[in-house]
């Protein structure tokens, strides 16, 4: 509404108070503690329950076998093993590691029935099938050619992976045989360097007591090639040596050489640049020089690798000068000759598969393109080591796999299913070994499933064949009938490579190991000798996890293992060792005696004992390794809780004093108690780790202390310094009454429990998104009953008109919620009663050029909102609306949708350009593409326009006043004496003018509107096509739901506040607008390609910045408009704010502890459900990443309210608001116009 305002010419409007300074030193204190001690909750819970295991800091020696006691003999581990220092002797000299990365298993299988199913289809003989041959299925015939031609030299596995399947917690437990730890998948992208055991350091570790600095006494010569995680995790081991390479320091150091060739690898959008560079170097090493070789051979496969790398611009670097420059690949030491004959590793770690499934998905024809890239690279790399002369090993594998959108990190069966394929340029099993093989494992599997321990294994390990039902579910007939029977496939582990790999290299096991060597590959040693190599090796890696297992118990205190585990392990070892020494006793001295069959059944017998307590102890620490501390666990919910004890006590202080009689009444008690908690808890905390019940250290005691001591004496401070705020909630006991306030603030809190009831059980837990959206709904439904209530009551006038306003929105809410449910991504348990909608497509992973034309109309409809929003109270007229809502806004929201547009423009032309690739030399690269520098202008065009433009103009004036002059005559006063109130009036016979303000009645509310909408426009830059969508409408939500509860406090006349109600209403919003922007509370609905909107190249802190906003953005946007709820329909005059400006800031503030208490409650009830099924099967599935979301959520939500949205904005609009300055400029200018224009 508009209000009138008389004044004179000269605009001297007479204040009807005096101004008092708005002091928000008070506010800032309250609100940084109240941040702190939620952090300090959750850190200390995090401590308490996402513990990482302990590191021990020993190293296996090559000459220091695993064995009790004693440095070994050569009968205990092989033949030649004692004279070379080796635990086994070496089968390979060289070795080649090729990481596909997301190779998927069904992606390394060929089909000859599924190749001819679609072959009879594509040809019109009919076929069952409707569908198409799926562009990533047979597309490694290299793999399965080979496997055939030579079946004694290759073999295919699946590689099974443990989750999270994040690519550096899958390269940890490459390298260290170790199991990941759930809160080692926040690194993914911060990775530190490793500092337990590994094979990269014992190939570069110089060799222990030869001196002589020759060939043989020297550490390996290593290439790495490819993605930049490594670099992160190796920093000493891959550090490249070619500017150190003078003269002798080879010889003098010992250490060999490096080349080392790391590429970036985030940037999901690049297919190519990691591929590329792998592909272009890979020839340095496995070619001969042509000074050296220039056969026609040699020179056809040069002229392949070039035809594989597909962005020319690679071949202009350094690396490819033939003289010694400085980051060249040759020095004056290592020159070409050298790179080809004297390299003993080469790993290449190429992206292209993982980021074309990231970006497009699995479903897509580019991912065939990078796929038959690779098959010809695997080709290539099987010719040159063909021609070697010697002993070489290829490994070809996936770090882990994808699921049906392309995505990876946590545990679906697509997710964890990579591929391995083994292949020498030597025989290394036979039909004979490979019976034996199954034997030993057939004998292993009937030790566990008998096993007390055995029983409830992962399947994986008690089975050692798998059918490939990834390749036969892709391919069902009309009836959904399978059109073939899934293959079988023998599986392994993917730690099983770390023993399989050191003992084939001659290393040692590293001593952190977990897995078990893969049988297949020492089967066939020393078949005839004085011990059969696979014997040997079972013995050697079950001392070797014996071994770690008693270390680790000697070391920690907290160890987790039970007593029952312990004896089981022991009993099982010491039974294997029982039975060994029965075949050496059997065996005597004659080894001869080993042909005979029943020697070879015992050795069978023996191997299966020590496979089968390899897996037993891996199985084992799968399910018990979470090392829960309760103690901390207990301090991080008691902490919790008392931080929301505090948030309540400060809301229910709020409404009756100032944040300055609180601090000054709460602040010493406060300083007090938590050095008493503190003081207390490090007395405790030594007592607690004494006894074993807790490893505590003096900083978790110290935090825990003063955080709980603190909180207490806040809330006791503020409890007993009023009586009043006992009952702050229920004034006049008026909850004894049944109101309408009282029946919608009752069902929110039923609303609230309900939300927080939902994390007692998985199920619920993952259907969360229908949970809250029928809580919220229920809500607003409640509320559009009191609104009919209020229209029936009153015949007309304003009550009525409220009552209709109200239940206008009530149903306007309604309607936006059930449009929001429509966006869905479906986490692994719902995709039966679940269909994926956010990318246009179940499977499509990026969006359609249709998403993100409709996403285009969002810059015609929010504008529009916000401008019919500010029309109630005329505050459209205002020039800061003018210009930003109208211009501005429409400007910024136009470029974003505008880069989504063109994005999946880009999209859907690297679909054609992919198929195209295979056939030229272009790339599919999106550096390349027409419109990435058109995009990128876009996206910072947008953020410029938002933050730059809407910012500014809002910030140097925020309110959307202005004055209009009516068409009224000009009065005649009658003459009279002058009198005080009067004195302002113009003498008689003196003309007057009526001047109305607009904007007035809800000038801080369109004010602080404002800047909600520049806060909108910077995270609708960064929500994908459907996710702008739907922000949009959570944003819409959010205003009506401003306008619905001022239009209820119009239709309510008993004074019980609806601020509670309305809180709740607004943060349910919130979790409604998360789950519609296409998230869940798994790793893999994290939206990462975001990270480069309007970047370039990988930028740690901006990239994560951009996806933090992207996967909060709904919690970012419902606490910036929180403050709405307070100071919507404020008008420019309210006396509350004018009479005690303190108090009124106390009263916003109140209301942001409020909003932030409901996320702190549901983080709380996550939190409690989660440590009160720690030993549920599916707690690192369900349980515990629905606690680690809350944390940034409600941080978050907490930080960005009482910091930025209450005590930057809302602060800086009140301060203009009591300076009244303004105004009456705007009203004498006007009036000073009208004058000259007359």
């Amino acid at each position: 509404m508009s209000l009138h305002s008389e004044t004179s010419r000269s605009a001297k409007v007479e204040s009807a108070t005096s101004q008092a300074a708005l002091r928000v030193r008070a506010h800032w204190l309250v609100s940084l503690l109240l941040v702190a001690l939620s952090a300090a909750g959750f850190w200390l819970f995090s401590r308490g329950f996402l513990l990482t295991r302990m590191v021990l800091p020993d190293h296996s020696l090559p000459s220091v076998l695993p064995f009790h006691g004693a440095a070994g003999t050569p009968e205990s581990v092989g033949p030649d093993a004692a004279s070379t220092n080796e635990w086994y002797p070496a089968k390979y000299e060289r070795a080649i590691i090729l990481v596909v990365d997301a190779l998927r298993v069904d992606f390394a299988m060929w089909s000859d029935e599924l190749n001819s199913t679609f072959s009879t289809a594509e040809n019109g003989l009919g076929s069952q099938h409707k569908g198409r041959l799926m562009p990533y299925h047979n597309r490694l015939p290299a793999i399965a050619a080979l496997s055939r031609e030579r079946p004694d030299q290759s073999m295919l596995y699946r590689f099974r992976a443990d989750p999270p399947t994040t690519t550096l917690q899958r390269l940890k437990g490459l390298t260290t045989g170790q199991l990941p730890t759930f809160i080692d998948a926040g690194s993914n992208f911060a990775g530190s360097a490793i500092d337990e055991d590994n094979w990269l350091q014992a190939l570069r570790r110089p060799p222990i007591g030869t001196t002589n600095g020759t060939e043989a006494s020297r550490s390996h010569n290593l290439v790495f090639l490819g993605d930049d995680t490594w670099i992160s995790m190796f920093p000493n081991e891959l550090s490249d040596t070619q500017a150190t390479e003078t003269n002798d320091t080879l010889q003098r150091s010992r250490t060999g050489w490096a080349r080392v060739r790391p590429f970036p690898s985030l940037n999901v959008w690049d297919l190519d640049t990691v591929d590329d560079g792998v592909l272009s170097r890979l020839p340095m090493f496995l070619l001969p020089p042509e000074s050296e070789n220039k056969s026609e051979i040699i020179r056809k496969e040069r002229e392949q690798w070039r035809q594989l790398v597909k962005q020319p611009h690679m071949w202009e670097h350094s690396d490819f000068n033939e003289k010694p420059l400085a980051n060249s690949m040759v020095s004056d030491k290592v020159g070409h000759p050298q790179l080809h004959h004297e390299w003993d590793m080469i790993i290449a770690h190429g992206l292209g598969v993982d980021h074309c499934g990231h970006r497009f998905g699995p479903d897509h024809s580019a991912i065939s393109h990078k796929l038959a890239q690779m098959n010809t690279a695997i080709e290539l790399i099987v010719n040159a080591i063909d021609r070697d002369d010697k002993p070489t090993a290829l490994y070809v594998f996936g770090d882990h796999g994808m699921d049906n959108k392309g995505d990876h990190g946590g545990d679906s069966p697509r997710e964890v299913d990579a591929g391995l394929w083994v292949y020498s340029n030597r025989k290394w099993h036979s039909k004979e070994s490979d019976e034996r093989t199954a034997r030993v494992l057939r004998n292993a599997q009937e030790l566990i499933s008998s096993n007390a321990l055995g029983s409830s294994l992962d399947q994986d390990l008690k089975e050692s064949w798998w059918r490939n039902t990834h390749l036969s579910d892709d391919y069902k007939s009309a009836n959904g009938q399978r059109l073939f029977e899934a293959p079988e496939l023998r599986s392994v582990s993917q730690i099983d490579l770390v023993s399989t790999l050191s003992l084939s290299l001659g290393l040692p096991i590293p001593f952190n190991n977990l897995g078990t060597a893969i049988p297949e590959m020492f089967a066939s040693d020393n078949d005839s000798g004085v011990e059969w190599g696979l014997l040997s090796v079972m013995r050697l890696n079950a001392a070797q996890v014996l071994r770690y297992i008693e270390k680790y118990v000697s070391n920690s205190r907290s160890h987790g293992f039970t007593d029952d585990a312990l004896r089981l392990w022991n009993g099982m070892y010491n039974q294997a060792e029982h039975s060994y020494r029965e075949l050496t006793d059997a065996i005597g001295q004659n080894p001869k005696n080993r042909r005979q069959p029943h020697i070879r059944e015992l050795e069978e017998k023996v191997a299966a004992e020590y496979f089968a307590f390899t897996r037993i102890v891996l199985g084992s620490l799968r399910q018990m390794w979470a090392q829960f501390d309760i103690v901390l666990i207990l301090a991080g919910l008691c902490t919790l809780v008392l931080s929301i004890a505090a948030l309540v006590a400060l809301y229910a202080q709020s409404r009756l004093q100032s944040l300055d009689k609180i601090i000054t009444r709460a602040g010493w008690p406060c300083i007090s108690g938590g050095i008493a908690g503190a003081v207390v808890f490090r007395a405790l905390s030594s007592v607690l780790v004494t006894s074993g019940l807790s490893h505590l250290t003096s900083l978790d005691a110290t935090v825990a202390g003063l955080a709980m001591g603190v909180a207490a004496t806040f809330c006791v401070a503020l409890v007993s310094g009023s009586k009043a705020s006992v009952l702050a909630f229920v004034p006049q006991l008026q909850w004894l009454a049944v109101t309408p306030a009282t029946v919608l603030n009752v069902v929110a809190a039923v609303a609230t429990i309900i939300h927080c009831l939902a994390f007692s059980s998985n199920s619920f837990t993952f259907n969360e998104d229908s949970i809250v959206l029928y809580t919220v709904q229920t809500l607003v439904l409640a509320t559009s009953l009191l609104s009919v209530r209020a229209i029936l009551s009153s015949s007309a006038g304003p009550k009525r008109a409220s009552g209709t306003r109200a239940l206008v929105c009530s149903l306007i809410i309604l309607v936006l919620n059930r449009t929001m449910a429509y966006s869905t991504v479906c986490r692994e348990e719902q995709l039966s009663a679940c269909t994926p909608t956010f990318y246009g497509a179940p499977s499509a992973s990026i969006s359609t050029v249709y998403l993100a034309s409709a996403n285009v109309l969002m810059v015609w409809l929010v504008p529009s909102a916000v401008t019919y929003a500010l029309q109630r109270s005329y505050s459209d007229r205002a020039m800061v609306s003018k210009l930003w809502v109208s211009l501005g806004m429409r400007a910024s929201m136009g470029m974003a949708a505008a880069y989504w547009v063109l994005d999946a423009i880009d999209g859907q032309a690297a679909s054609g350009a992919a198929a195209a690739s295979s056939q030229t030399r272009s790339s599919t690269a999106t550096n390349g593409s027409d419109w990435s520098d058109m995009r990128m202008a876009l996206a910072r065009m947008a953020a410029g326009v938002a933050l730059g433009g809407g910012l500014a103009a809002w910030y140097s004036s925020p309110f959307c006043l202005d004055v209009e002059l009516p068409n009224m005559p000009i009065l005649s006063q009658p003459q009279t004496s002058p009198t005080k109130k009067g004195a302002n009036r113009a003498p008689a016979g003196q003309s007057q003018r009526t001047a109305v303000i607009l904007g007035y009645g809800n000038a801080y509310g369109a004010a602080y509107l404002i800047f909600a909408t520049v806060v909108f426009c910077v995270l609708f830059l960064v929500q994908q096509p459907m996710g702008g969508i739907m922000l949009s409408l959570l944003f819409i939500e959010l205003i009506v739901c401003a306008e619905l509860f001022d239009a209820l406090r119009d239709t309510i006349e008993e004074t019980s506040s609806l601020l509670c109600a309305q809180v709740i209403l607004m943060a349910q919003l919130s979790y409604v607008g998360y789950f519609a922007t296409g998230h869940q509370f798994t790793l893999v609905s994290i939206q990462w390609s975001t990270a480069f909107v309007g970047v370039r190249e990988m930028q740690l802190v901006v990239c994560g910045i951009i996806v933090a906003l992207n996967t909060l953005g709904s919690f970012v946007l419902t606490a910036a408009c929180m403050p709405l709820a307070v100071l919507w329909n404020e008008s420019l005059g309210t006396q509350l704010l004018r009479l005690a400006p303190d108090n009124y800031i106390s009263r916003i503030t109140g209301a942001g502890a409020a909003y932030a208490a409901y996320h702190a409650v549901v983080a709380v009830s996550s939190a409690a459900c989660a440590a009160w099924f720690r030993r549920h099967l599916m707690v690192w599935k369900i349980f515990a990443p629905r606690f680690m979301f809350s944390v940034p959520i409600t941080l978050a939500s907490s930080a960005v309210l009482l910091l930025v949205a209450i005590g930057l904005a809302t602060v800086h609009i009140l301060r203009m608001g009591l300076s009244v300055g303004n105004t009456q400029a705007m009203v004498a200018q006007k009036l000073h116009m009208a004058s000259k224009s007359s």
